[in-house]
């Protein structure tokens, strides 16, 4: 019979001594969470899901944020720039949804990766692609996820530096980025979250009380939503 190690156990060679150095804290903190997220998948995996708990908060503070950092509500984006429900989602409602909440500081959106790379080839290098523009422009998040989004299943690694030469990126720049490993541990780190918070689908929200690195008291919604779901949502969280 299979079994799932209770968290508490896990953790507790992390916390049975106590140290005052801060980057040591840092560090247990990470292993902690780490072991969180593997016990997750696992569990998931083997049918065993209700055995582990999920988190009382979700964490985003990796994720590309635009709006309000103090706004009331946070709603994290998993999205696959390949996905044609993702693409829909963009494109028909985000604009008024961007309108309506983030430029008027009621809702701080943040965008995290779920590259379902089984059915859609490209899009983990997509994924780092607006990884790098954001690195090096975030006024040309938009435009280049826009970009990708409307090519879509036809991605190819041509199009990434075509993208970069359209939005007058320092090509260069954005090569290495592309080729370093940093940006991929970024969006593998994402998607491996997601798996372990039972997020099989993309596009996937949570919507929660923002703390500034993560939700609280979240509501998580599949599919692309409408901007009337994403009012109920809202109103939920915040409890109207």
């Amino acid at each position: 019979m299979k079994k799932v190690i209770p968290l508490m156990a896990v953790t507790a060679a992390l916390t049975g001594c106590v140290t005052n150095n801060s980057q040591e804290i840092e560090q247990l903190k990470a292993q902690i969470n780490e072991l969180e997220t593997n016990q997750r998948i696992i569990a998931t995996n083997t049918n065993m899901a209700g055995l582990v708990q999920m988190p009382a908060e979700i964490r985003f503070d990796q994720g590309i944020a635009l709006g309000n950092p103090n706004a009331p509500i946070a709603m994290v984006e998993f999205t696959d720039l390949q996905c044609p429900y993702c693409a829909k989602f963009q494109t028909d409602v985000f604009p008024e949804f961007k309108k309506q909440y983030i430029d008027t500081g009621k809702v701080y959106y943040v965008a995290k990766e779920l590259p379902l790379s089984s059915i859609h080839p490209e899009a983990m290098n997509a994924a780092i692609a607006l990884r790098c523009t954001a690195e090096q422009n975030i006024e040309k998040y938009e435009p280049m996820k826009d970009e990708l989004f409307s090519i879509g299943r036809s991605l190819t690694e041509a199009s990434y530096n075509e993208a970069a030469t359209k939005f007058e990126l320092n090509t260069e720049l954005f090569s290495t980025c592309m080729a370093s490993d940093a940006q991929r541990k970024e969006v593998a780190s994402s998607y491996k979250y997601a798996m372990s918070l039972g997020l099989r689908s993309t596009p996937s929200f949570i919507f929660g009380k923002n703390t500034g690195k993560s939700v609280t008291d979240y509501k998580v919604v599949k599919g692309s939503l409408t901007l009337e779901e994403i009012d109920k949502a809202t109103a939920i969280v915040s409890g109207k």
